[in-house]
């Protein structure tokens, strides 16, 4: 996140960026931008180029960051507000959670429903936080600080009016590039909670709510890979128990600035009927004994490969004893193809097998029995 969080400058050069406007000039005060893509000027019903000037230094709420954003909705001919709105949004991952309580009465939703909604909310961001650097079926005590310190930087958004929507917004720093010869841009940790977030609500969801039978062993070490914990899923259950409230109904948007991560679930109902059933779920994670060794989750950062040869190497970043460490996994050919996909969409991935140590070389899996993505292991096999 960046240092000066009412910095909007940032959020300016990504909006022009993505639709179209190149920097083409320095000077002392700002930059002159130009605008000379041909759809992008249609688009605009313009057929001369379009010149702005942005300064360097653009804070929220002070005359230069209006200013130019005045100039570009006036340049591109929508309203300054919805512009505002969209520049604001640029660095935003979201989750809006919907009260759907069945005792509304003139525009007002009960008081409990709504404070246990906002709280399990705050719960959700703290567990998905931890086990976005490590799965775990129960946390306990054990929250991982790191992954406090992020959750601390999400924030209450602006309720809309009518819509009993509670919108906590997580603010993302650009995308880092990790240099080498396969550019692999690493997610921010930022994105990485809210990821992690909905991509366990969809999991618990399609495993453990939805089908006619109670989840096996083999399902509940799943939903562990995926990022479910026994503090999530109390979190989801506090909604469901709660006096009034229909159903917990999460929606995810994600940062313009960032885009939005390849096959990320966009909502996740579940209904209070649900509640039995996410109890025996969160026994069934508290009695969940903690598995050896036998895999790694995170997304991949590196990739060694000379083409040619059978097999290949991907690191995968993940976390171990409390400390952040990548872990070298030896895949054959067909898998390295698949892994820059995976890499370049920022897909968390899961490799199962036996976590080695040699002398001088960093940890690593060389007969992995398995690797895929971790948003698939409830519709896909693992390769």
């Amino acid at each position: 996140m960046m240092s000066n969080e009412k910095d909007m400058r940032a959020n300016v050069a990504s909006y022009l960026v993505r639709h179209g406007w190149q920097a083409e000039q320095d000077g002392v005060a700002g930059q002159l931008w130009a605008l000379r893509d041909k759809q992008a000027l249609d688009l605009a019903d313009r057929t001369e180029p379009l010149i702005l000037a942005v300064p360097w230094d653009i804070e929220a709420d002070s005359f230069e960051y209006e200013s130019v954003v005045s100039r570009i909705a006036r340049q591109e001919q929508m309203p300054v507000s919805e512009l505002l709105a969209t520049v604001e949004r640029e660095f935003l991952d979201g989750q809006d959670y919907r009260i759907a309580d069945r005792y509304l009465v003139e525009q007002t939703a009960m008081l409990d429903g709504a404070a246990t909604v906002l709280d399990a909310a705050r719960r959700l961001m703290r567990a998905a936080a931890t086990t976005a650097r490590k799965p775990r079926a129960r946390i306990g005590t054990g929250f991982s600080n790191p992954g406090d310190e992020l959750a601390r930087r999400a924030r209450l958004s602006h309720t809309r009016h009518g819509s009993f929507i509670l919108p906590v917004v997580m603010p993302v720093p650009p995308v880092e590039e990790k240099p080498g010869m396969t550019s692999i841009k690493i997610e921010p940790g930022e994105r990485g909670v809210t990821r992690t977030l909905a991509t366990a609500l969809a999991a618990l969801d399609t495993v453990a709510v939805r089908p006619d039978r109670s989840p096996r062993p083999d399902d509940i070490r799943d939903l562990v890979q995926s990022g479910v914990s026994k503090e999530l899923v109390a979190a989801v259950r506090s909604i469901a128990v709660s006096a009034g409230v229909q159903a917990f109904d999460a929606t995810f948007t994600w940062s313009p600035g960032l885009g939005e991560p390849t096959n990320a679930p966009k909502r996740v109902v579940i209904q209070d009927e649900a509640a039995p059933l996410l109890g025996q779920v969160v026994r069934q994670l508290d009695e969940l004994r903690a598995e050896p060794d036998a895999s790694v989750t995170g997304q991949i950062v590196r990739i060694h490969y000379v083409q040619g040869d059978p097999y290949g190497e991907v690191a995968i970043r993940t976390e171990r004893r409390n400390r952040v460490v990548d872990i070298s996994v030896t895949v054959d050919e067909k898998t390295i193809h698949k892994a820059y996909e995976w890499a370049r969409d920022h897909r968390a991935v899961i490799a199962r097998g036996k976590i080695e140590r040699q002398p001088g070389r960093p940890l690593f899996i060389k007969k992995p029995e398995a690797i895929g993505l971790i948003d698939q292991l409830f519709t896909d096999a693992l390769l």
